[in-house]
């Protein structure tokens, strides 16, 4: 039987900057994307609109499937589609059973490709200010799962010999592995400290000795995912909370958008600043549909006069797919007007080479054209009062249509997550600002979708963020 292949990777421990760019690479080319638990939404987003999203998270005693139905899994899944990905929190390979997942890929005869990741291990007590090595102080680390079903803490005789000690999956068992510790010569005044969700918006560090942290974590009320460091590294303050102390720390915004791309470039200067940031898009809501512009199209290969209004940047790409597919040569669009509804629209012309002929609604009435095609999207009575007002006829153009649900073997079906999934799934560990990327009432149907109808929607330029122009008519 013919397989696609699956790639087994790292998505590091969150923070969207420690992706890898192969990590990235295969997420934006992947059909399917099974997900984990402490894999950052944020990373979702490079996905191609059109990819299936699966969870098969994990949390502590509640497991949404076994190891073994994974492994099912992702045999049944690249049997159907070309490119899987599985993202792993970390490095699939450190404590991630990226091993028995490759395993079982390959006794299937499934190819497969192991994708390392920036590991918790390492990367979340950087991001505390802690290091895991530090001259004079601490020359070796040791890491191990503090986990006592992986039984990995029965060799606490070679773990306690390491300089810094670093535990993954430990909160819960904190007592035990102070209480071993200290049987094999550890001091119970050690210095310690528990970083938990490392690298996200929620990161909380706690440092004690190592007979204190359990109490402080318990006191503080830490949880799981966390990681725990013992030795004098923990002591260390040379570094500072730096992540914790960035002006935007523990901000969440959510950005509404017409295109994903346009959504990451605004999301690129609030994540330097430390700010937790999640989009939805309408190409994330909608799929193109360019055959909906043939009409219009056809009016324009006969030399009528038509005009083009576009309320969003994934309209003027679908138009454009509309061109190409019917091979019509660009220089026959000379006679054509086009409509910006919103400065964000502006832009995604002129980065196409198009530079609009109508920028506001009194402009858009004084057109010389027989007949207007606008893009339904979000309200727009005005806009086509404004097109009536010029004597032309006014037709509306569906370029965005509804998504398809994704094909996928039944059995797996009740794991397959929307995009309005993952961000409800989002907001529900935190409230988040709403900001709509151009003219909010373009915006606002997104905004519905996602049950945030009664949350106050701002244009994100009275935010900082670059301003590509006034809304059209304002």
């Amino acid at each position: 039987m013919a397989h696609g292949r699956v790639a087994l990777v790292g998505a590091g421990p969150g923070h969207p900057g420690l992706l890898t760019e192969r990590a990235r690479a295969l997420i934006e080319q992947a059909d399917v994307i099974v997900y984990d638990r402490l894999v950052s939404p944020r990373l979702l987003l490079h996905a191609k609109p059109e990819a299936t999203l699966v969870y098969a998270g994990k949390a502590p005693g509640c497991h949404a499937l076994g190891q073994r139905e994974i492994e099912a899994m992702l045999v049944d899944l690249a049997r159907q589609h070309d490119l899987v990905v599985r993202l792993k929190g970390g490095d699939p390979l450190v404590f991630g059973r990226g091993a028995e997942e490759a395993a079982a890929l390959r006794q299937a005869g499934v190819p497969f490709e192991l994708v390392p990741g920036v590991t918790s291990a390492l990367a979340v007590p950087a991001f505390a200010g802690i290091p895991a090595t530090l001259r004079g102080v601490s020359r070796s680390f040791a890491v191990a799962t503090g986990h006592a079903g992986d039984g990995l803490m029965a060799r606490v005789d070679a773990l306690a010999a390491a300089e810094t000690i670093v535990l993954l999956m430990g909160v819960s068992e904190l007592p035990r592995i102070a209480g071993e510790l200290a049987a094999h010569g550890v001091s119970s005044d050690t210095p310690a400290a528990i970083v938990e969700w490392g690298t996200r918006w929620k990161q909380r560090t706690v440092r004690a000795t190592l007979g204190g942290l359990a109490h402080e974590a318990e006191r503080k009320g830490i949880g799981s995912p966390a990681v725990i460091v013992i030795g004098q590294v923990a002591a260390d303050a040379s570094l500072g909370s730096w992540f914790e102390s960035m002006p935007r720390f523990g901000e969440r915004h959510l950005l509404l958008a017409s295109s994903m791309r346009e959504a990451l470039a605004h999301a690129a200067p609030l994540e330097a600043e430390g700010a937790e940031v999640l989009a939805y898009t309408w190409d994330r809501a909608r799929s193109l549909r360019p055959s909906e512009a043939d009409a219009g199209l056809t009016a324009v290969a006969h030399g009528r006069p038509v005009g083009f209004v576009f309320r969003t940047a994934l309209g003027v790409d679908a138009w454009l797919c509309a061109v190409q597919r019917a091979g019509l040569d660009l220089r026959r669009l000379a006679h054509v007007q086009v409509a910006a509804i919103d400065g964000y629209v502006a832009h995604a012309l002129r980065e196409r080479g198009l530079s609009p002929d109508a920028r506001s609604l009194g402009e858009i009435a004084r057109a010389p054209v027989d007949l207007w095609l606008v893009e339904a999207a979000g309200s727009g009575d005005d806009v086509d009062a404004a097109c009536r007002a010029s004597g032309a006829e006014v037709r509306p153009l569906n370029l965005l249509g509804a998504r398809l649900a994704p094909a996928v073997p039944a059995r797996w079906q009740p794991f397959v997550r929307t995009w309005r999934d993952v961000i409800a799934d989002w907001l529900s560990e935190g409230p988040a600002d709403l900001w709509a990327l151009g003219d909010p009432a373009l915006m606002r149907p997104l905004a519905l979708e996602l049950g945030m109808d009664s949350e106050p929607l701002r244009r994100a330029d009275a935010f900082g963020l670059a301003a590509r122009e006034a809304v059209c008519g304002a």
